[in-house]
């Protein structure tokens, strides 16, 4: 037969309550981690199929300096891609820039950024994301 001793008849839910605390905490942690990752991934993706898209734009549709014209059909694609998984209110335009000419290869990037609010508020409201991907402009 066990005997309780005086003032420690509440230690196993002392013990528990600190237990449950620290194990909810790491498992928003890793939710949230992967959340990120998905959305860093996403992300990632949609610049990726953006800058395809913008390296074959052909020549017709290219001013004399071989800089594309019309952007808008590459961003479309880029926040539609974003829409799918994570919805593309709060990421701005997709950023295409166009490097090259004078012997360097002709090179052009899709940039995307934007704020994604936290799922659960512990650290803060929302992070700010940013991913950018280059690929040869065959284009010119």
């Amino acid at each position: 037969m066990t005997r309780v001793l005086r003032g420690q008849s509440g230690q196993a839910l002392v013990e528990m309550a600190i237990v449950v605390v620290l194990l909810l905490t790491l498992l928003m942690a890793v939710f949230e981690f992967g959340r990120v990752w998905m959305i860093g991934t996403m992300l990632t993706n949609a610049a990726s199929d953006g800058a395809r898209m913008a390296s074959v734009v052909p020549s017709t549709e290219r001013d004399a300096n071989g800089l594309i014209l019309n952007l808008a059909p590459i961003q479309d694609q880029v926040r539609t891609e974003i829409a799918k998984v994570a919805g593309a209110a709060a990421f701005g335009p997709a950023v295409v820039t166009q490097s090259g000419g004078g012997g360097t290869i002709p090179m052009v990037t899709v940039a995307v950024t934007g704020d994604v609010p936290y799922a659960f508020n512990i650290f803060g409201t929302s992070f700010n994301i940013t991913r950018a991907v280059s690929f040869r402009d065959e284009g010119r």
